[in-house]
């Protein structure tokens, strides 16, 4: 198997190494994305209740380690109870990691039901139910959802 470490190493000392060395490094693209803009309607999302705003994060195409959305839950709406899986093509192999901005709502985390208010940081890594509700009478809740891909090697 090839990979950087083994790239860099066939090459020390020899053409390809120089020649990496000699090509220009352009500059890193830096840009901010407001997480108040390009926020797009979403109706049950995974089987949840009403509709949440979702803003995904693209940064231009840029690869990157995670993927990165804000969540806009208002009140009496849901991101439905879901499990993600190492085997389901459909909802993806993904570690979740939830950031409470503002408001407050309920967690199910595997059989418990957890309050959750803001600061509050919640992981729920393949294999886990879980899903997540705004529970205020008048407020939006709102998560900053990391995502992180856990598919199988090839």
């Amino acid at each position: 198997m090839t990979t950087r470490r083994t790239f860099l190493g066939v090459g020390a000392g020899g053409l390809l190494a120089a020649t990496a060395r000699a090509l220009p490094v352009p500059p890193p693209q830096v840009g901010i994305e407001s997480a108040n803009r390009d926020i797009h309607p979403y109706a049950n999302v995974h089987h949840g209740l009403g509709t949440l705003g979702v803003k995904l994060f693209g940064f231009g195409g840029a690869p990157a380690p995670a993927s990165f959305l804000i969540y806009e839950i208002p009140p009496g709406a849901s991101e439905g109870p879901h499990v993600h899986s190492l085997t389901d093509p459909a909802l993806g192999a993904y570690d979740e990691y939830y950031y409470v901005l503002e408001g407050h709502g309920a967690m199910l985390l595997g059989d418990r039901t957890m309050p959750i208010a803001p600061g509050d940081h919640v992981h729920t890594p393949i294999g886990l139910p879980h899903g997540v509700a705004n529970t205020h009478p008048s407020k939006m809740l709102r998560i900053f959802l990391t995502y992180i891909e856990r598919s199988p090697a090839a």
